[in-house]
This record gives structure tokens, C-alpha cells and sequence, in this order.
């Protein structure tokens, strides 16, 4: 694990999964695609900070 201080953020620390394979839910751009949306494999990727430049509270997103 890599854990890194910035002047903005202060302690950042990032986390990753690989090859995790969330499930499509917008279908946006997949408008003309019939049948259930495919399961996508990608990677996930989490940069959890201190603080956040503009004072405001973390949120998870």
C-alpha cells in the first residue's frame, strides 16, 4: 500500500481491485442493446484523503 502527503489533501491513500466485475446500471450508453446489460470487468480504484482543499467533508461516492 502506497500512502502519500500533500499540501492539499494531507494524507492520501490510494486502494485498487483488479479484475472486480461490477454490474451495469445506466443504460444511457447501452440504449440500443437488447437483452441484460453485460457484467464489465475492470479495475476499481479508492484514493481516500484527509482533508479535501475547499474545507468541505469527505463523502463517499
Amino acid at each position: 500500500m502506497t500512502v502519500t502527503n500533500t499540501d492539499r489533501y494531507g494524507t492520501a491513500t490510494p486502494l485498487a481491485w483488479d479484475r472486480l466485475q461490477p454490474r451495469l446500471t445506466g443504460r444511457a450508453g447501452w440504449i440500443d442493446h437488447e437483452g441484460p446489460l453485460p457484467i464489465t470487468e475492470g479495475i476499481v480504484i479508492c484514493e481516500a484523503v484527509e482533508k479535501l482543499p475547499s474545507g468541505g467533508v469527505n463523502k463517499s461516492v
